[in-house]
């Protein structure tokens, strides 16, 4: 078999242009589970580019998108009208062949009329899709008024004919973030956290596109390096590392179930509680290396997993190893445990720090609970087992 860890695959890990990608936060729409999906996002926009809403911005989204068509093709905004007056807002407006506008900006008498105003913005907003809408009907749909813009706003570039002009999420972002500083003060504080997690959000789908491009470029240049690398992560299992885990417990101990992340262990002889030893953070690579331990009761009520708590915690044994409850997996059966830092780089030095904390930590405390049929009832028996 061939070797798993080469010398040339540790050069190339220790010398290669890692590509730098973008730290991902969360923000309100990847919480709420709608980002990448147009039609919240247009209705987002269309509170903003609307200079009447109570958002506090006035004319600034409109003036934000102006000022980059202006960069990309300036004779589309050359002699534009003063932005002086009500900028309205029409969602899914309606045109010829029963197709929709995402978004009419416009300063028509009312939201849904553009007729009588100086000018309208066509919007299509993408961000999944490719271009595919038939733009050429949408902009004869709107004969009036004489100056009007199309505008293509999406992630991936585009290239809509003319009179369409492409503009990217990420540079309407920059926009209003330069024109955003004196505006502070007049911004209805209630709306600036929505606007700021909307600007965060677009940005963001920006640079998920451009860090996928990174990476695909760089697994191509790398493709032999990268799969020799793949098995080696292929080879950090949860079975594996379980049994190394219950290995540590030592004799008089046996694996009862192990998941990917953790091992639950029991003593061979008959005891109420168990053990479970949480490793997933070692084999996360991402994540500090480390490991937890805590007892557990198995099919405990929650009258009686409050019971063992108060007496394991009275022990002098758990006070001294500073155990206290994990709040893990959300199971109510849990007890009291404790977090462990990984120190070292060997699967020999893991299985040492493991056996150290049972003899130190856990063993003073099992004279407590082995020969225990159940939780004690009251105060008075926890007292007693102190």
């Amino acid at each position: 078999m061939d070797e798993l860890v080469t010398p040339t695959l540790e050069q190339f890990l220790q010398t290669a242009r890692w590509p730098t990608l973008h730290e991902w936060q969360p923000t309100f729409f990847s919480i709420a589970g709608i980002e990448e999906k147009e039609v919240p996002l247009s209705n987002v926009y269309a509170f903003f580019f609307d200079s009447e809403e109570v958002h506090g911005l006035g004319p600034l989204f409109l003036q934000a998108l102006l000022n980059v068509v202006a960069t990309k093709a300036p004779g589309r905004v050359a002699e534009w009208p003063a932005l002086d007056g009500p900028v309205r807002v029409a969602r899914e407006y309606g045109v010829k062949n029963q197709q929709r506008i995402d978004l009419l900006v416009h300063d028509g008498p009312s939201a849904t009329i553009p007729k009588g105003g100086s000018y309208a913005v066509l919007v299509e907003n993408k961000v999944n899709h490719w271009l595919a809408n038939d733009l050429t009907n949408y902009w004869d749909s709107i004969p009036e008024p004489a100056r009007k813009l199309g505008v293509v706003l999406g992630v991936r570039r585009e290239w809509p004919a003319a009179p369409w002009v492409f503009v990217s999420h990420a540079e309407l972002v920059r926009a209003v973030q330069q024109r955003l500083g004196p505006q502070l003060s007049r911004i209805n504080a209630r709306y600036l956290p929505v606007l700021l997690h909307f600007l965060d959000y677009l940005t963001s789908m920006s640079e998920q596109q451009e860090d996928f491009m990174k990476a695909f470029d760089f697994a191509q240049r790398h493709r032999a390096q990268l799969a020799q690398a793949q098995r080696v992560i292929g080879e950090l299992t949860g079975q594996a590392l379980g049994k190394v885990v219950v290995a540590a417990f030592g004799e008089g101990y046996a694996e009862q179930v192990c998941f990917p992340d953790r091992v639950d262990v029991r003593l061979t002889q008959s005891a109420p509680l168990r053990y479970v030893v949480y490793y997933g953070n070692i084999l996360n690579l991402s994540k500090d290396p480390g490991f937890a331990i805590t007892l557990y009761a198995p099919d405990a009520t929650k009258e009686q997993v409050v019971r063992w708590q108060t007496y394991l915690q009275a022990q002098s044994a758990a006070d001294a190893a500073r155990l206290a409850p994990l709040p893990w997996f959300g199971r109510s059966s849990l007890l009291i445990g404790r977090s462990y830092p990984f120190t070292g780089t060997k699967l020999t030095e893991l299985q040492a720090q493991i056996e150290e904390a049972i003899l130190k930590h856990w063993k003073p405390l099992e004279d407590a609970w082995i020969r225990v049929d159940g939780p004690p009832a009251g105060e008075s028996q926890a007292a007693e087992g102190a």
